[in-house]
């Protein structure tokens, strides 16, 4: 488990480029596409249910149509780029710019079909959204929620998540205390 290779953020990217099937599509993470199709489902459904249940539900299977196929691929991408160097472009990579990608698709997608209250579902999943691919990136660096060959099953995933909440939401306070303390040597 952890980090054991060192690929730069280019060199992953030059990779996805040149073998997208590869990449993504064979190494499309099902379980990140499970996870995100059921809670993002679920926001659009809350959401939009005060526009009345044909357009919740409408909304709720386009949703969770469109996070399975993203997610996984997102996933794939997340997945690829665990190990990449510098840490902090992945991070910002993960935390930002794909989640920003993922909102336009998603925008285009709920405006085509006319989702009603689409603000507030856009709102909420954007956070969502960087807050789960920042999380999957924690997790896949432990060795969890890995898919294609490399991680254990979903089931084992499922009981260490807590335990990575639970990392996840001290890693940053401990971090910006190492910094403080480095620069205050």
């Amino acid at each position: 488990m952890g980090i054991q290779n060192k690929t730069t953020v280019t060199e992953v990217f030059v990779e996805i480029i040149k073998s997208p099937i590869k990449t993504i599509v064979l190494g499309w993470n099902w379980k990140a596409a499970v996870i995100s199709a059921s809670i993002r489902a679920g926001i659009f459904f809350f959401t939009t249910l005060k526009a009345g249940a044909g357009h919740a539900i409408q909304a709720t299977v386009a949703e969770a149509i469109f996070a399975a196929v993203v997610s996984g691929a997102m996933g794939a991408v997340t997945q690829r780029l665990r190990n990449a160097t510098p840490v902090w472009m992945t991070g910002v990579i993960v935390s930002v710019a794909m989640p920003g990608i993922l909102q336009v698709l998603q925008y285009w997608l709920h405006l085509a079909l006319g989702t009603p209250h689409l603000k507030a579902g856009m709102i909420v999943t954007f956070i969502y959204a960087a807050i789960a691919m920042l999380f999957n990136w924690f997790a896949m660096r432990r060795g969890a929620l890995l898919t294609a060959g490399e991680g254990q099953s979903f089931w084992r995933d499922i009981l260490e998540v807590p335990l990575l909440i639970g990392q996840f939401l001290i890693a940053i306070p401990v971090g910006l205390m190492k910094r403080t303390r480095v620069e205050a040597d």
